[in-house]
């Protein structure tokens, strides 16, 4: 007989506000999918089982203040891969680590090569978020581009969510703004 299921989870606590759910169920994977979610499913009709009671069982979890453009962001950019799956985490949002003019990179290098869905608020200005402001000169009004970062974005609206604006202490006097 062949198994109905992909993968079953036995016995975990399901946790899912938006379906309501907070309880011991079993739940049923096919084809990458919940396939079913029941207080007994029988381990048979599944090709594998894992046991996860006593563990908590949830939908996708998404970190929304990532920093993952590494090797550009300097000690502010971390794997997607680690902070993202390896942490139960489906969905990171890097927040102005790319920008228009590193944007490209940050597709081919980040987002098209991790298993993690990786998205993005892009930063407002030119140089993103290059070593994480160890530069301050390279950060203020002359350093944004406001239509390459909307060309930027119109581009790449399936991983662009947004614009990170780096507002911080500071920045007013380092621009010479009163």
């Amino acid at each position: 007989m062949t198994p109905q299921y992909d993968l079953l989870l036995k016995g975990g606590r399901i946790i899912d506000p938006a379906a309501r759910l907070d309880g011991v169920r079993d739940l049923a994977v096919k084809d990458g999918l919940i396939a079913e979610i029941a207080a007994y499913i029988s381990r048979d009709k599944a090709a594998a089982t894992i046991d996860v009671a006593g563990r908590i069982v949830l939908p996708g979890l998404i970190d929304t203040h990532a920093h993952v453009f590494e090797h550009v962001s300097g000690r502010f950019g971390l794997n997607a891969d680690m902070v993202g799956v390896q942490s139960a985490v489906t969905t990171v949002i890097d927040q102005g680590g790319p920008s228009c003019m590193t944007f490209a990179g940050f597709r081919k290098f980040i987002a098209e090569q991790a298993a993690t869905n990786v998205l993005a608020f892009i930063s407002a200005y030119v140089v993103g978020g290059l070593e994480g402001h160890y530069y301050p000169s390279l950060y203020g009004p002359d350093g944004v581009d406001v239509k390459a970062t909307v060309q930027v974005v119109e581009a790449n609206r399936d991983i662009v969510k947004g614009i990170k604006a780096h507002a911080e202490i500071g920045g007013y006097q380092r621009w010479a703004i009163r």
